[in-house]
């Protein structure tokens, strides 16, 4: 079945339950700008953060809803485990795990993966970020000895910038009912079947250019997860326009299977619905884009509201700065350690922040 214009991912949304630490985190010591600043607009009283590489928005934006209410989270059926974002070198990789380790942000790794190499580490809210570089003929070993040369990193130069994500991560029970269904439904029918070197089995989704942009992983066992702070809410897919997403949507109603129908998110617009182990899926166009109401240059920095909610503005205003003050600010924060091995599923019990050497 041919793709219906599935271009890889458009955002990832997560749950953060401090949106200042959370900006601080993301912006300051990941260098990722905040492209945007609204609210969720199912839940308008509590923020939506954007970030990413400016110059690619679509496929490196990340963003949160701010629930401070919320229990921390955890992946499993149902909820992703990951999202991985890439650099251009070793070289790269090196920086950011001294500019981390200096910056008492959990670090794990290297690793090597069937991908290329990376690092792994732990936002304010327990959310797991991959570092990853291409292996570019290099092995393990070089790596690991570039790492341990131990850097100072003053700051984010463009030799270290995300460039784009790489690839999510999400957990599957049933590795060739998730090919029936992206093919059937979303069109997506080129998929590799890959066994790791720890002997994990993943499917990876590959684009017309047969670049990976979603890996699932097939665990033997899984449980479900939970949705709360540092746990991925959903997993976007860029389409071109509203014809993909009304494709797609007309294949899911063919056999009654829920979705929401096309919503206008002012920068884009969605369709949502579910794969067959209840992870939650969003289908956006790449346009018209984050600088449809901000010039580029102002992009994040005020709290903006699409027309359709602009008249509550005040009572919203409120309802943050009343969520600010009950959830102060406070940095630097507790991170959460990361597993010895991030990708191990379900985790395993020994923690490491150190050089896997």
């Amino acid at each position: 079945m041919k793709s219906v214009g599935i271009k890889g991912l458009h955002h990832v949304t997560l749950v953060t339950g401090n949106y200042q630490v959370n900006s601080t985190f993301y912006v300051e010591l990941m260098g990722l700008r905040r492209v945007k600043l609204s609210v969720n607009q199912d839940d308008v009283y509590h923020r939506h953060a954007f970030y990413a590489n400016p110059t690619s928005t679509v496929g490196s934006t990340i963003t949160f809803f701010e629930w401070p209410h919320l229990a921390r989270g955890h992946p499993g059926l149902g909820v992703p485990h990951h999202i991985a974002y890439r650099v251009r070198s070793a070289e790269s990789l090196s920086s950011w795990y001294w500019w981390l380790k200096s910056r008492s942000v959990p670090v794990a790794g290297p690793f090597e993966r069937f991908y290329g190499f990376s690092i792994y580490v732990c936002d304010p809210d327990g959310a797991i970020v991959e570092i990853v570089t291409p292996k570019d003929g290099l092995n393990l070993d070089y790596v690991k000895e570039l790492l341990n040369r131990g850097i100072e990193v003053k700051h984010i130069d463009d030799e270290m910038k995300l460039i784009a994500f790489d690839h999510a991560t999400i957990i599957g029970q049933d590795a060739e009912l998730v090919c029936r269904f992206y093919e059937k439904f979303v069109g997506v029918s080129t998929w590799e079947k890959v066994i790791d070197e720890g002997g994990r089995t993943y499917l990876v989704a590959l684009d017309d250019e047969r670049n990976a942009y979603l890996h699932y992983l097939i665990p033997n066992e899984a449980d479900y997860g939970l949705v709360g702070r540092g746990a991925i809410h959903h997993v976007a897919f860029a389409v071109d326009d509203e014809l993909d997403q009304r494709s797609i949507m007309r294949r899911l109603n063919s056999v009654n299977l829920s979705n929401s129908g096309i919503v206008d998110r002012f920068w884009f617009r969605s369709l949502y619905f579910r794969d067959p182990d209840g992870n939650l899926l969003e289908v956006a166009t790449v346009g018209p884009g984050y600088a449809v109401d901000e010039p580029w240059d102002q992009l994040g920095n005020k709290l903006v509201l699409p027309p359709w909610i602009e008249s509550m503005r005040p009572e919203i205003e409120e309802a943050l700065a009343k969520l600010d003050s009950d959830n102060p600010f406070r940095w630097p924060p507790d991170f959460p350690v990361l597993p010895e091995d991030p990708e191990v599923y379900p985790p395993s019990q020994t923690r490491s922040n150190t050089l896997n050497t």
